[in-house]
């Protein structure tokens, strides 16, 4: 049985880093690591369940700077970029790296994405300014690093204020499992036990402020039909459900390491959009050609800072959307207006804006004008509840 605290002795920074380097170096084919995270159909549910369960609590947003720690080749990279992230792939490996670029020649980012970076990590320091990154994604990497303490400094250093690492990784037994012996004896890399009490202490003393571990079990309950509506009436599952998520995470760990106050969340995300808008039309009548005026007041109600439009993504503006008479919608992006003059400013929670809109006249005839707010590539503030304005209006 090899124990792993005397291999990471054992074995220098500069040493893993070759052995990670000949592994990929030295494989006859890339299309293993290319299909990835679709590559094993028994290990796929698994990633794709804890991926996304680490999204969640990351609350990324498009145009936020993410660094994919330990990325290898870079499939979780791929998926952050074709989200709208601006994704910096960081590994030991050279050769893993270029397998990344590899991947993402061959399977085209859909859209207008950021463009990844490739930066290679000599173990000891990420080659990145402070403050420069809004979130750390660490997938299944953490356990192989021997110089833990260093590594969560240069994570606190170029985190910003309120940003969060999250990690995936293997539970507190990890080095002991069968894989993970023969992974060390074959490779001589580190399958390290992940002591998130130990993590946590040495994360505080780098700069971290607090940490949440996730509970969870991705694996599918099948349940009778009588099962499943004692289970909503809240007869039955309980114990046998705990039971399953214990069994799980005794081999996992999904946990959040956050520096500093989290910060209000921006228009750039749909959670937290809501409007209290008001419009006072100089006239509800006009003729073919002549653009209909109104004064327009909005107020954000709800906890999310609006991006102003020179934001790349999520600024917020007022559209309209032209309805017949019947209510019946005919064009869904028929106007667009700013809130604030030029390229404008952040509209804070609980601020309140006004501007004068001319909405140009559609065709003689009776129509619906349906004034909403808009984050750009997010959503329409309807979609999440908040009132709209509705005007009747004539075109002669």
């Amino acid at each position: 049985m090899i124990d792993v605290r005397q291999l990471i002795k054992a074995l220098s920074v500069e040493e893993l880093n070759k052995t990670a380097e000949d592994y990929f170096a030295q494989l006859e084919s890339w299309e293993h690591h290319l299909a990835k995270p679709f590559a094993d159909i028994i290990e796929t549910p698994e990633l794709l369940v804890s991926f996304a369960h680490v999204l969640q609590v990351l609350s990324l947003a498009p145009g936020m700077s993410v660094l994919d720690f330990g990325a290898g080749t870079c499939w979780s990279s791929h998926l952050l970029t074709q989200l709208g992230c601006e994704v910096t792939a960081l590994d030991v490996s050279e050769t893993a790296l270029k397998i990344g670029q590899e991947l993402y020649r061959r399977h085209t980012v859909f859209g207008n994405q950021p463009e990844p970076k490739f930066l290679h990590f000599d173990g000891y320091r990420v080659e990145l300014p402070d403050e420069s990154i809004d979130r750390i994604l660490c997938i299944d990497a953490f356990h192989h690093i021997a110089n833990t303490e260093q590594v969560l400094k240069e994570m606190a250093r170029v985190l910003k204020e309120g940003g969060v690492a999250a990690f995936s990784e293997p539970g507190p037994n990890h080095s002991r499992t069968p894989q993970a012996q023969y992974e060390m004896r074959m490779h001589q890399v580190i399958e390290n036990d992940i002591n998130v009490r130990e993590i946590w202490e040495t994360a505080r003393a780098a700069g971290f402020t607090d940490i949440k571990l996730s509970v969870f079990n991705p694996g599918i309950f099948l349940l009778s039909l009588d099962e499943f509506d004692e289970c909503m009436n809240g007869r039955a599952l309980d114990e046998r459900y705990a039971s399953a998520m214990r069994a799980y995470m005794q081999h996992h760990r999904i946990f959040f390491l956050r520096k500093g106050e989290a910060k209000f969340m921006d228009s750039r995300q749909r959670a937290g959009l809501s409007a209290e808008i008001k419009v006072e039309m100089e006239s509800r009548r006009t003729t073919e050609g002549e653009p209909f005026r109104a004064s327009v007041t909005v107020k954000n109600t709800g906890t999310s800072i609006w991006l102003p439009t020179s934001a790349f993504r999520g600024p917020v503006h007022m559209g309209t959307h032209l309805l017949g008479s019947d209510g019946l919608l005919i064009n869904r992006d028929y106007s667009r207006h700013l809130l604030t003059h030029g390229e404008g400013h952040p509209v804070q929670p609980g601020e309140t804006v006004a501007f004068e809109a001319s909405i140009p006249a559609p065709p003689v005839g009776n129509y619906v004008l349906e004034f909403d707010l808009v984050s750009e590539y997010v959503c329409w503030f309807e979609n999440n509840g908040s009132p709209v304005v509705r005007i009747e209006v004539e075109v002669v």
